[in-house]
């Protein structure tokens, strides 16, 4: 009788093992999920620090900024395929490109509505649908393959394998995060930009060129949005929306992490890109952005400010 109920015990012999073998298979998935979340929420960083630049320097909204980003995968995919065949040159010259139109745009757009914010959010709708409808009438309204190597390739992780791609897009970005805190925080520049974002008055009367900060930031911004264009369009092909998501989730990180925080954008970016990857563990895919948005709901209820973010007198509770 003994025997029988030892036999017959939940968690005896075979049944540890299944239950082992169970949570193993659970954590695997886990990690796998986690690390395709911190990939994406990268991408969404890109945005999200971006946007952050220009609104904390400029006090500019830029909803254009997707589209731009859009922008950026197609002269990287452009130059990959028709010039030079080099992905890291492809990329160069994408951010070159950006920084040019970032130029122009600084200068015949946003600087004319710098303090009028409907203004602002009017003329970046309208760069939006004047940068895609360019984009159709000269690449085509199809999607363009950019066949890069990194997409092929597989690193192996223990038990799990990624694409280089996946891996290329975290290490990047955590460099890109590094180098933008190291230039904030070392250099003279990027103490002349956290004080024009302070104080724009006190930076001028100091011996500040605000107006360069300004253009410094845009030229910051464009880069890290074509970074970011032609790090994805690889993964996903190159079309003419490819920017719309990357925004959306870009704003909801920046509004998780607290706005005018640039670590709470970084984390805020990072967590939704890995809430989204592992809740599709425990429900349809189709549920990710609804568990992302009532996550922030959640966090703004508690926090009105984000994550980061320092709390005003609009904010209550």
């Amino acid at each position: 009788m003994v025997r029988r109920r030892e036999a017959q015990h939940p968690l005896s012999g075979g049944a540890r093992g299944g239950l082992r073998r169970g949570l193993s298979v659970r954590m695997l998935a886990f990690a796998e999920q986690a690390v395709n979340g911190l990939m994406m929420g990268s991408i969404y960083v890109f945005v999200a620090l971006g946007m952050m630049l220009i609104y904390g320097v400029m006090h500019v909204l830029n909803f254009a900024h997707g589209a731009l980003f859009m922008l950026g995968g197609y002269v990287a995919q452009t130059i990959f395929m028709r010039v030079f065949d080099n992905y890291l040159l492809a990329v160069a010259g994408a951010v070159l490109f950006l920084i040019l139109i970032g130029a122009l745009l600084e200068r015949g757009v946003f600087a004319p509505l710098r303090g009028n914010l409907r203004n602002q959010v009017i003329a970046s709708l309208g760069l939006v649908l004047v940068i895609q409808n360019t984009v159709v009438a000269v690449f085509g309204p199809n999607a363009l393959q950019f066949p890069v190597q990194a997409t092929r390739a597989t690193v192996q992780l223990g038990p799990l394998s990624f694409a280089v791609q996946h891996l290329l897009i975290i290490a990047v970005g955590a460099a890109c995060v590094a180098a933008l805190f190291a230039f904030l925080h070392l250099t003279k520049l990027g103490t002349a930009l956290r004080a024009v974002s302070q104080n724009p008055r006190g930076a001028l009367v100091v011996g500040i060129d605000v107006e360069a900060t300004h253009k410094l930031a845009f030229a910051l911004s464009m880069a890290l949005a074509a970074i970011g264009g032609a790090l994805l369009g690889p993964l996903f092909l190159v079309f003419p929306q490819m920017g719309d998501l990357p925004l959306v989730k870009g704003l909801a990180g920046i509004v998780l992490g607290g706005m005018g925080s640039i670590p709470g954008a970084v984390l805020g970016g990072l967590a939704i890109g890995v809430i989204e990857a592992t809740s599709t563990l425990v429900l349809p895919t189709d549920w990710k952005d609804v568990v992302v948005f009532c996550t922030i709901v959640v966090v703004l209820l508690l926090r009105p400010q984000g994550l980061f973010g320092l709390r005003t007198r609009d904010d209550h509770g």
